[in-house]
C-alpha cells in the first residue's frame, strides 16, 4: 500500500504518524488542489490510500482489505454519517435535521484503485462506481450526532474505539479549534499529542490544547470503558 498525503497546515501530524507507526510505508505529500479523485489519479498508478493532512494513521497488519478485494473496486472509503448503519443511532440524523445520508461519502480519506478509473472523465459521479465501505474503527472520525443526541456512555464507548483505531480523523475540530466536553469524551484528541513536531506554532498550540482538555476531562474513564468491554463478565 502506498500513501498520498494532501497538504495543509496539519500535514506534519499525518507524516509524523506514518513515520512513527508505519516506518516501512512509502508516502508522498502533494498539494490539495482540484477534485480529490482527479488529484489522486495524477499522482498514483497503483492502489493508494489518499489522506488529508491532519489525519493520524496507524495501519496495522490485517486492517486493510486484501489487494484482490481492493482491485475489484474503484474506492474503499467511509460514509460521512458515521452511524447511518447503526440500529439505534441512525435515526439521530433526522432528529437534528442533518442532510447526511448513506450516500454521502467522506473524501478526507479513501483508498483508490487507479486501474478502475481508466477512461473516466466524470470524477464526481460515484453512484455507478464500485465502492466498499470501511468499518468505524478504520476511520474514527467526528460526527454531528455525538454532540447533540448520544447518551454519555454511548459517547464514551465510541471514544474507546479510537484507542485502537487505524485512523483518527478529527479534521472538523482541528479546523475550528473548538471541542465541547462531549467531544472530548468521544474523540481521542490526546492521541494526537505525540505527532506535533514540525507543526506551525498556532497549530501545535491548538492540538496541545485539545489533547490536554481531553486528558483532563476524560482521564482514565475511557480506559475503564475499554476494560469493561473486554471483561468476560
Amino acid at each position: 500500500m502506498q500513501y498520498l498525503v494532501l497538504e495543509n497546515n496539519f500535514t506534519a501530524l499525518t507524516t509524523n504518524s506514518i513515520e512513527q507507526n508505519m516506518p516501512d510505508a512509502e508516502y508522498k505529500v502533494v498539494p490539495d488542489t482540484g477534485g480529490r479523485i482527479e488529484n489522486a489519479l495524477k499522482h498514483c498508478t497503483d492502489i493508494t490510500m489518499v489522506v488529508t493532512g491532519g489525519i493520524i494513521l496507524n495501519i496495522k497488519e490485517g486492517d486493510l482489505p486484501p489487494d484482490e478485494v481492493l482491485g475489484r473496486n474503484h474506492l474503499a472509503c467511509s460514509r460521512e454519517a458515521v452511524f447511518i448503519d447503526h440500529p439505534r443511532h441512525k435515526v439521530n440524523y433526522e432528529h437534528i435535521g442533518s442532510p447526511l445520508h448513506s450516500g454521502v461519502v467522506d473524501m478526507s480519506l479513501f483508498i483508490i484503485n487507479p486501474t478502475k478509473w481508466e477512461g473516466e472523465t466524470n470524477f464526481s459521479k460515484l453512484s455507478d462506481k464500485k465502492i466498499i465501505y470501511m468499518p468505524r474503527y478504520m476511520n474514527h472520525r467526528d460526527d454531528p450526532t455525538v454532540a447533540f443526541c448520544m447518551g454519555g456512555y454511548d459517547i464514551m464507548e465510541y471514544g474507546s474505539i479510537g484507542e485502537e483505531a487505524s485512523v483518527l480523523n478529527y479534521l472538523t475540530h482541528l479546523y475550528s479549534g473548538v471541542a465541547t466536553p462531549r467531544d472530548t469524551w468521544g474523540y481521542c484528541f490526546d492521541l494526537l499529542l505525540p505527532y506535533t513536531e514540525g507543526l506551525g506554532e498556532e497549530e501545535r498550540k491548538l492540538v496541545e490544547r485539545l489533547g490536554k482538555q481531553t486528558k483532563r476531562r476524560v482521564g482514565k474513564l475511557r480506559r475503564m470503558v475499554i476494560e469493561k468491554e473486554k471483561s468476560p463478565d
